[in-house]
Parts: structure tokens; C-alpha cells; sequence
């Protein structure tokens, strides 16, 4: 039995979402992030959250890019084992895991948030996304991954559980919309169905 990933973009869209209102300062509503919460001041909530919407915006960014028939995946070798996987219903993903020579979902790397970045800038041209909004999500990637993303995710470290409203309001959010408008963006499909 194979496991069918036709649906990964769409899986990774929803757990995004889950992901950036689990603490409930951010709201999705009708395809939109929005503040829900001003005051977060339990420090290991503080953590999560960062935690948790970084891993969001890096997932919204996958899901895209799946979406818009980016590949980004690589092929990770000796990990011949668990369960195989298909496509059954996306031709274009099923294309790509033959190309890669992927049989068991073991073998699939995603990458990192830099990496997939790197596949979606050469890949610029595909996307329906303005050049200064690119930049933007370039640019604020960059700036999490420096300051809390990596930080967050492997150790706890008091000066990190600051909740900073700004911050969020300037990089967070716009991040998590802009994300959100390219992921709903009709995808150019190049593709044959």
C-alpha cells in the first residue's frame, strides 16, 4: 500500500493555518491573518507562538510553491524504507517524483525555508507575485530565521519569550498575507492535465 500526496499543497495550507492561530494572537478569516490577540505573557507561549508561525509562514511558502508547480523537493538517499508513495490525481507531482526517483515518502526532503526560497526565486517567472512583494518575503524570511526561527526551535532561552506586538505587526503578518494571496493566486498551469 502507497501513501497518495496528491493533495500535499492543500494538507500543508490547512496545518499552516493551524499553526499561526494556535495561540490565538493571529485570526484567519476568509483567506485572511489578522490580529486577534494584543498580550501574550506566558514566556513559553511566547515561544511557541514564534515557533509555531515561523514553521507556518515556511509551510504557507511550501504549499505555494507545490501549488503553483514549484518543485523544491530533493531526493534523499539510503532511505529506502516505511511506507511508498504516490500521486494518483497530480500529474505534475507524480512527474516530479519520477524525475527524483521517489518511491517511499522517506526519500522526500523538503529542504529548509532558505532553500525553498532559493527554488522560488529561480523559479520567479511562474509566479504571479509582484517583485517588491518577493523581496518583502525574501527579506522577512531572512529576518526570522536570524532572530527567533532557529533560536526558538532548539533551545529555550529567556530574552527569546518577549511578546513584541510590532514585530508581528510588521513582519508576521504581512508575511503570513502575502503568503496566503500567493498561495490563492490561480496557478499558471504549465503542466498538462
Amino acid at each position: 500500500m502507497a501513501i497518495d500526496i496528491s493533495n500535499l499543497a492543500q494538507e500543508n495550507h490547512r496545518y499552516a493555518i493551524h499553526l499561526a492561530t494556535r495561540e490565538k494572537v493571529i485570526a484567519y478569516k476568509n483567506g485572511f491573518f489578522s490580529l486577534e490577540n494584543y498580550v501574550l505573557e506566558e514566556p513559553h507561549f511566547v515561544v511557541d507562538f514564534y515557533r509555531n508561525t515561523a514553521l507556518a509562514c515556511e509551510l504557507l511558502l511550501k504549499a505555494a510553491l507545490l501549488k503553483h508547480h514549484i518543485n523544491f523537493f530533493k531526493r534523499r538517499e539510503n532511505c529506502e524504507y516505511g511506507e511508498k508513495v504516490i500521486a494518483l490525481t497530480n500529474k505534475w507531482l507524480a512527474a516530479n517524483l519520477k524525475e527524483l526517483t521517489i518511491d517511499y515518502i522517506s526519500q522526500i526532503n523538503t529542504g529548509t525555508a532558505a532553500s525553498t526560497l532559493k527554488a522560488a526565486e529561480a523559479a520567479f517567472g511562474k509566479l504571479s507575485i509582484e517583485k517588491e512583494k518577493f523581496q518583502f518575503i525574501t527579506k522577512a524570511f531572512y529576518l526570522i530565521i536570524r532572530t527567533r526561527r532557529n533560536r526558538n526551535s532548539h533551545f529555550f532561552f529567556s530574552n527569546m519569550a518577549r511578546f513584541d506586538i510590532s514585530e508581528v505587526e510588521m513582519v508576521y503578518l504581512p508575511l503570513l498575507n502575502i503568503l496566503e494571496d500567493l498561495y490563492e493566486m490561480p496557478k499558471r498551469d504549465e503542466f498538462p492535465v
